[in-house]
């Protein structure tokens, strides 16, 4: 059977691997010229510095499953996102909770 994907970012991608595999042929239409959709990189000619050309990459899954599938196409490290805002000098971890409420108003609830 044919089929026609549209989008080659990481849902097209794996659709199309997936599918591939089991003996259809793909076609991949992307309005750019490369895969990866908004998680393309690539590296600056002049200075080689890898380029995230459409702002940073940051994969969120806790589904072990999920993140082996994407780390045997290519290299995933894991990151810690930690929002901090400061007020009156003094710097608060977000979203709030009873540690950031107990912190500003100097208390122990």
């Amino acid at each position: 059977m044919n089929f026609a994907i549209v989008g080659a970012g990481f849902t097209g991608a794996v659709l199309a691997q997936e599918l591939a595999k089991l003996g259809h042929i793909i076609t991949v239409y992307d309005s750019r010229n490369h895969v990866a959709g908004n998680c393309y990189s690539e590296r600056d000619k002049e200075t080689n510095i890898m380029i995230h050309k459409y702002g940073p990459h940051i994969f969120h899954t806790d589904n072990e499953k999920v993140w082996s599938y994407v780390n045997k196409y290519g290299e995933f490290l894991p990151y810690t996102n930690r929002v901090k805002t400061t007020s009156q000098g003094q710097v608060y971890s977000l979203p709030i909770n009873l540690h950031t409420i107990n912190q500003f108003f100097s208390k122990n609830i």
